[in-house]
């Protein structure tokens, strides 16, 4: 999950909603361009989170890495929708 402005100047500040939504079993969000301003998780960088999922194939790994990006709210921000699809494509 990239900030807004991503690459050339990404915003700083932006409060994060959805982060205490449970991912599930098999998927995390890792946090890299964030940091704690008072009570609130903001950005704080470019690429801000990550999210990583396990699955009994790559569609549903890929499946629940997205939904789980889909429940986090930072304004402006936007992800690649096309992790993964060459892979998928060689199937």
């Amino acid at each position: 999950l990239a900030a807004h402005g991503y690459p050339e100047a990404p915003r700083a500040g932006d409060p994060i909603d959805g982060l205490t939504h449970d991912p599930g079993p098999d998927c995390k969000i890792f946090h890299s361009g964030t940091r704690v301003v008072g009570d609130r998780i903001v950005s704080s960088g470019g690429r801000v989170l990550s999210a990583c999922a396990l699955g009994d194939n790559l569609d549903r790994a890929r499946t629940r890495a997205y939904a789980a990006l889909a429940q986090i709210e930072l304004k402006g921000s936007f992800f690649r929708h096309d992790i993964g699809h060459r892979a998928l494509m060689s199937f």
